[in-house]
């Protein structure tokens, strides 16, 4: 008779915020580990595996004497630290770079205070794992990858053990237990035990891990739990049964795959599945504000790294910022799964964030100026002179195209231009001190618009790599006007038209049609809006019916009632365009740029359905598309609503935003949810009427940015600079040292 091991995993999976706030989340975290502690001290044999360094460190300010029990029981061997990250992030939606953070940030810490590294990530109940997640892993000196969702019913593996191969080569041994989840009820242990032996039966593994743990709000093993999985052992002389972490177990596995020989454990390459696919688009406004906010604090601290190290200074310090965007990244905060109350909070620590940002940001570029000439041209008599622009690149890549430059033209109103301030004559300078061309554009403010005291203009611009440009911009008796070949224009009262693209609008039509090269890009369908049916709670359907992974029963197809040209060119031709549908509206701006080859849109929703989403509807005449996912990217065909990260391609079709995180691809039309109007933190199916007490997700005005290309445009180049674009401040007019254009990857004088 085969004899197996059972690795039993003393768990306490706790959501710091869920149904509950952060406020109370961290304490449980405190309260259970002291528990946990005191059961550790009364049951020699007993271990306990814990991660999430955000938990150790809430203990460590409100708790140090706890710290130094926990200290002891891992230097024993008896508390387990694993997982490595932050907390337990969302794995489908977060930047690469965030979850790689979490692992550094983790790590670090754990280091520091246990002399530990982790080397087993820990997942107990994301919703699914994206393709280049190994990837990730591996980079970060992961080993091993826990995880208990999507379960078997929704993602069918040949072992629960399996090699798991990223896009990049990373490769990490993942374990999914053949029964049960990540913890249990009170009474289950037994069954969970019966459970895991009949798979074990069935398998040829001999090293079986069985989680165990009242969880998701803390708790852990119970005392009542512990008998049982003893009383158990004693009558089933087939399982060694042994209090166990989850290094140990993996530490067996690998054993045992190496003793077995090469082949006798699977490898996977590709995504781990979806489920409950409702949170890949549920709580648009904190996933938003998380993009955001995540794509701000990424950009400052890569601007402040990159002025620091030419000025010879010391960065900026944004590690709160990052803690925030890490703390937001949690599986239950990212997906917008929360209480109403508590994904408010996370709204606040995320503004938070972009203000330390966007200060950061400030600072740095205020001491860049001060190296840069900054200074402008002298002003005769009693007229003012211009304005210095400082335009920052942070990108390790040189940028061409439109940037808009608005600064006063005096300290008071011009009035000898009241009633004509399209006449005021504007001289704009480039670095090199030459008349540039520009577009004049309409200021932000219509506070006496027909008296001018700012001006706006839209310049074409070169910026190199991590590097600067100066322009000025300025009221001139003397300027002469500047030839300007820029081939953007209206074509007719509802269109605008570049070199390249044309859109137009009319109203009454339920599409907006866009040609590339005058072809229609989408068919002769246009983009277009629909009102999808969706009944489903904050996770979607619970129950993983197949109706409800591809929503596809319209309720609305919204139609177009105004339009207007609001830029005629030469630089940029700019289409305005609103669309109606049930109690909701939704604006368009299509901008279309001389020597762009996209074109830009900006969106601004105002939402008030129930029990639906809003879709952006692309007929991209595709079988599979390909999306940006962490770690890499993916190519699917049609599988019902999908997480998708910056940007998604077809062979035709370039698709890229600042927002939007859920798709789906059907016919060959592909589709971008927008928003839900599902209800918080529940798990009912309600019709529109249903429960109007409650409030619907989502309701308001949304704002989010996109793009549409081609199928073979530099859509990762593209999606970034859409997320991070440069950065213009007006600083003093300062005699600096270094040239009035330059690159802080270059000498900075040169």
């Amino acid at each position: 008779m085969k004899t197996y091991t059972f690795h039993l995993i003393a768990n306490a999976h706790l959501d710091p915020v869920w149904l509950w706030d952060a406020r109370e989340g961290l304490n449980e975290g405190a309260q259970t580990c002291r528990t946990l502690c005191d059961l550790l001290d009364e049951d020699p044999e007993l271990t306990f595996i814990r991660g999430e360094s955000a938990i150790y460190e809430h203990i460590e300010r409100t708790d140090p004497a706890l710290l130094e029990r926990i200290r002891a029981f891992v230097k024993a061997g008896r508390w387990d630290v694993v997982g490595g990250t932050y907390i337990q992030p969302d794995t489908n939606l977060p930047a690469t770079e965030t979850l790689s953070r979490h692992f550094t940030r983790g790590l670090n810490y754990f280091q520091s205070r246990f002399g530990v590294r982790p080397r087993v990530a820990w997942a107990a109940d994301s919703f699914g794992h994206s393709a280049g997640l190994p990837d990730i892993l591996a980079a970060a000196g992961m080993e091993g990858f826990a995880f208990t969702r999507p379960a078997e019913g929704q993602f069918s593996l040949a072992k629960p053990a399996f090699w798991w191969r990223g896009p990049a080569g990373g490769c990490v041994l993942a374990y999914r237990p053949p029964a049960g989840w990540y913890g249990s009820e009170h009474d289950e242990l037994p069954r969970r035990l019966d459970e895991a032996l009949a798979a074990a039966s069935s398998g040829d593994l001999e090293n079986v891990g069985v989680f165990f743990g009242v969880g998701n709000h803390g708790g852990g093993p119970t005392r009542r739990q512990i008998a049982d999985i003893r009383a158990w052992a004693a009558s089933h002389p087939e399982a060694r049964v042994v209090f166990s972490t989850l290094h140990s177990l993996f530490d067996a596995l690998r054993a045992e795959a190496a003793a077995q020989g090469e082949g006798f454990l699977p490898v996977h390459t590709g995504e781990l599945g979806f489920c409950l696919r409702g949170c890949y688009a549920t709580s648009a406004k904190l996933k938003f504000s998380y993009r955001q906010t995540e794509a701000l604090v990424s950009r400052a601290d890569a601007t402040t790294a990159a002025i620091a190290a030419a000025l010879n200074q010391a960065p900026a310090d944004l590690s709160e910022a990052w803690d925030a965007v890490l703390f937001n990244s949690f599986h239950d905060i990212l997906p917008g799964t929360s209480i109403e109350r508590a994904l408010d909070e996370q709204l606040d620590q995320l503004g938070g964030a972009r203000h330390t940002a966007r200060t950061a940001e400030f600072e740095a570029l205020n001491a860049l100026a001060r190296q840069v000439d900054m200074t402008v041209p002298a002003a005769g008599g009693d007229l003012p002179t211009a304005v210095p622009f400082l335009i920052w690149n942070p990108h390790p890549f040189a940028l061409d195209g439109p940037i808009e430059l608005e600064g006063c033209l005096d300290y008071r109103p011009l009035w000898t231009y009241e009633g004509r301030p399209g006449e005021v004559p504007l001289e704009v300078l480039g670095p090199d001190g030459k008349p540039a061309p520009y577009q004049r554009i309409e200021t932000e403010n219509q506070f006496t618009p027909n008296l001018p005291w700012r001006a706006r203009v839209l310049v074409p611009v070169t910026l190199p790599p991590r590097g600067w440009a100066v322009y000025t911009l300025g009221w001139s008796e003397a300027a002469e006007p500047v030839p300007n070949h820029g081939g953007a224009r209206a074509s007719s009262p509802g269109a605008i038209a570049s070199e390249v693209y044309s859109v137009e609008a009319r109203i009454g039509d339920s599409h907006v049609q866009i040609l590339r090269n005058g072809a229609p890009m989408l068919g002769a369908a246009g983009l277009s809006v629909e009102t999808v049916e969706d009944p489903y709670g904050s996770w979607g359907d619970m129950g993983e019916n197949p109706e409800s992974l591809s929503l596809s029963d319209v309720r609305e197809t919204w139609t177009v009632t105004h339009c207007r040209v609001l830029e005629s060119g030469p630089e940029r031709a700019k289409l305005w365009v609103r669309l109606a549908g049930g109690s909701s509206r939704l604006d368009f701006t299509f901008s279309v740029s001389h020597g762009r080859d996209a074109v830009d849109v900006a969106a601004r929703l105002l939402w008030n359905e129930r029990s639906a989403r809003l879709k952006l509807v692309l007929p991209a005449r595709a079988a599979e598309a390909e999306f940006d996912v962490p770690g890499g990217s993916i190519t699917r065909g049609p599988l019902g609503e999908v997480p998708g990260g910056r940007w998604v391609r077809t062979e035709s079709l370039g698709f890229a935003s600042d927002s939007l995180y859920a798709f789906d691809l059907k016919d060959g039309t592909l589709r971008a949810t927008v928003c839900r109007a599902t209800h918080y933190a529940s798990d009912a199916t309600l019709g529109a009427d249903d429960e109007p007490w409650r409030p619907a997700l989502d309701c308001g005005e949304l704002r989010f940015r996109f793009l549409l290309t081609a199928g073979k445009s530099p859509l990762p180049h593209l999606a970034r600079v859409l997320e991070q674009p440069p950065i213009v401040l007006i600083a003093p007019a300062t005699p600096g040292p270094w040239a009035r254009s330059g690159s802080v990857s270059a000498s900075p004088s040169e």
